[in-house]
């Protein structure tokens, strides 16, 4: 990706008009999404559902690599809507980015919103057409029951405002691993979706980024592994930041296997990154979290520490 052709969605306005699209899993409760819809509609945005986007097929995927696709190209394609988003993750992104006809998109920049799987299709954007998109809250996961308010505040300030989003201001404290200051544009996501995209046309350049990064259910010694492959492609010496987000290990105490903490793996890696590494940024799957904006310029400083989006996600 050539970092000097990134394009800014258009910020959402009140009233417009938001496409569902269901790109990886089947909705396991397609109430929740209902209840997604609901909350978004009562805010006073219209919502248009994609026609197969509450399909199932073969078990774990929202209809078959076909009609999920066209779910995609029809809701960039539609110049009624304003913004896309992903009614949840799970698996099967990966399975269209061959398939994407990227023009589309880049002839028709909007709000494109997913998280966790989503990652894929999120960062082959990025790299095929300089598309800036929001990794964050979902319809069918956050906004299904109590929408967490620090998580719904951040979600609406970068998808509404055109100004600079400034300081991350959360409510857990930043740790800062490795001192430094940096300044690149921020590439983010979940960290197992990131790494199958090495060597493929679809990763981006990860030169003199900010990389984020958070996963969930994976035992330390995989996430050990995922930073290893990082390293091992040359990737991790070039990022000039690492920002760690949430590991979310709960279901992984029950192993057999010895359960480092992940900080050390952490710290271990910090060594091979140029810049400053923070954990404990608020991004991952928990009911709080950031929204962030992936391909905008971010400052990131060990002394605070803290993180600052020195522009805007969206244009006027």
């Amino acid at each position: 990706m050539n970092h000097g052709t990134i394009i800014k969605p258009r910020h959402l306005s009140p009233n417009a008009t938001i496409g569902i699209v269901s790109p990886a899993s089947p909705q396991r409760e397609p109430a929740r999404l209902t209840r997604g819809i609901q909350y978004l509609e009562s805010l006073g945005y219209r919502v248009k559902l994609g026609s197969n986007a509450l399909k199932s097929y073969v078990g774990y995927l929202a209809g078959t690599d076909g009609e999920r696709l066209a779910d995609l190209h029809e809701m960039f394609s539609d110049s009624s809507v304003s913004a896309i988003f992903c009614a949840r993750g799970g698996y099967g992104s990966s399975r269209l980015l061959s398939r994407i006809d990227f023009q589309i998109i880049k002839n028709n920049p909007k709000i494109f919103v997913g998280f966790s799987d989503v990652t894929a299709l999120q960062l082959a954007i990025l790299n095929k057409t300089g598309l800036v998109t929001f990794t964050g809250a979902l319809p069918s996961v956050d906004m299904a029951d109590e929408f967490d308010k620090y998580s719904e505040e951040w979600f609406w300030r970068a998808l509404t405002s055109a100004k600079p989003l400034g300081d991350v201001i959360q409510e857990r404290a930043l740790s800062a691993v490795k001192a430094g200051n940096a300044t690149g544009r921020l590439i983010a996501g979940n960290l197992s979706i990131l790494v199958s995209l090495i060597g493929t046309p679809y990763m981006p350049s990860l030169d003199s980024c900010v990389l984020a990064v958070e996963d969930v259910d994976e035992h330390t010694y995989r996430i050990d592994r995922m930073f290893t492959h990082l390293l091992n492609a040359g990737h991790m010496t070039e990022v000039s930041a690492l920002l760690t987000g949430s590991w979310s290990q709960a279901n992984t105490q029950r192993s057999t296997t010895p359960n480092r903490d992940v900080d050390e793996v952490i710290r271990e890696i910090s060594e091979y990154v140029r810049g400053p590494v923070l954990s404990n940024l608020l991004y991952g799957h928990e009911p709080k979290k950031l929204t962030l904006p992936i391909g905008i310029l971010t400052k990131v400083s060990a002394d605070g520490p803290m993180v600052t989006f020195v522009e805007s996600a969206t244009s006027e």
